[in-house]
């Protein structure tokens, strides 16, 4: 083998190299910007489904004394009344956050002392039938079917 021979090959093993290295960091690049993709959605799902989550739960506690409210200042007010005791809890939207208290169910609500659901323009509860209502905020819809209804 010439000394050519040897410098043309080195030179064929290093450019063969660079050329592994640079598609290997391209992997990366693209790699990384796929799972960032993926995890901001799948943060956005979970974030989702723990408000709508949470909403049922809530309804489905005491089902049977639940009602929704307009207030002048908050909007729609979805109340979930303890039974027979005229407190509950009750969820609104404020400074553009779902959030929910505890008091007397036809009390003024108290925002300062809410806590925070998660963030939400809005909130409409529609009664669908005398036992259906459909919750809906931001993040999406859920049905909660009760046994009895507030009168």
């Amino acid at each position: 083998m010439t000394e050519k021979d040897r410098h043309s090959s080195g030179i064929y093993i290093i450019a063969i190299t660079a050329f592994f290295l640079g598609c290997f960091l391209l992997l990366v690049v693209f790699g990384t910007g796929i799972y960032r993709s993926i995890a901001s959605r799948q943060n956005a799902n979970n974030q989702d489904r723990a408000v709508l989550a949470y909403l049922l739960t809530v309804t489905k506690m005491n089902e049977n004394d639940i009602y929704i409210n307009e207030d002048p200042d908050f909007g729609n007010v979805l109340i979930v009344e303890d039974a027979g005791t005229g407190y509950g809890n009750r969820i609104y939207i404020n400074e553009g956050y779902l959030v929910e208290d505890y008091g007397r169910a036809e009390g003024a609500l108290m925002p300062d002392y809410a806590t925070r659901i998660g963030e939400s323009s809005f909130l409409e509860a529609e009664m669908m039938d005398d036992d259906l209502y459909k919750l809906t905020t931001d993040h999406g819809s859920v049905f909660v079917h009760v046994r009895e209804h507030a009168e």
